[in-house]
């Protein structure tokens, strides 16, 4: 290996070091976030008669004041237990991608850039973020669909909104896809050079 790819990896390996105490601080940050939002939502949200229908159709206008607007008039208890629902998995899709990260970081910091191992932590973080993204654009046309059904209003800046976010998260995944792409490339080539050794 030439002492310019030598230094790279040492570069590297020194950064990803300190990246993996950003994502062990991230995973705490999501539990103890977690753990308040599911707090919240069990004890301090009062009963009433907002059910998941009426929550969904709300949050394509929900002005200033929804989460008011909610401890106004009150949930149901499937509300509340869907409401808890979507921060468990929220929350443990968010730890799974952190972890995966921190693996991957935990391979690059000990210099195993470009082996099997990081391109399978690579991609398992890949997948989690990409089924998360396509759980997200399901519910927001779930949303949509609601929306056409019980005639709310907003529903053509709302379309445009999932549109332009459906935009980002593309181009999101094509670098993601080129970043593993690169990876499996430079991992093949490690081991012809390996081979020819």
């Amino acid at each position: 290996m030439p002492p310019s790819s030598k230094s790279r990896v040492v570069a590297i390996g020194q950064v990803s070091s300190y990246l993996i105490w950003f994502t062990v601080l991230s995973m705490f940050v999501i539990l103890v976030c977690a753990l308040a939002a599911l707090g919240i939502t069990w004890m301090s949200l009062p009963s009433g008669d907002l059910n998941i229908v009426r929550l969904i159709l709300q949050s394509i206008n929900p002005g200033d004041d929804y989460f008011d607007w909610i401890k106004r008039r009150g949930v149901t208890s499937e509300a509340r237990i869907f409401l808890m629902f979507c921060i468990v998995a929220l929350a443990a899709s968010l730890e799974y991608l952190m972890l995966q990260l921190n693996q991957l970081l935990t391979c690059f910091s000990s210099g195993e850039i470009f082996n099997r191992k990081a391109i399978g932590h690579a991609r398992y973080a890949f997948y989690v973020a990409f089924f998360s993204s396509l759980f997200y654009y399901a519910v927001q046309l779930l949303v949509l669909t609601c929306s056409v059904m019980f005639w709310q209003d907003g529903k053509i800046s709302y379309f445009f909104r999932i549109f332009a976010d459906a935009l980002g998260d593309t181009v999101w995944v094509g670098i993601s896809l080129l970043i593993i792409w690169s990876l499996e490339i430079g991992a093949e080539l490690n081991d012809e050079v390996e081979l020819t050794i």
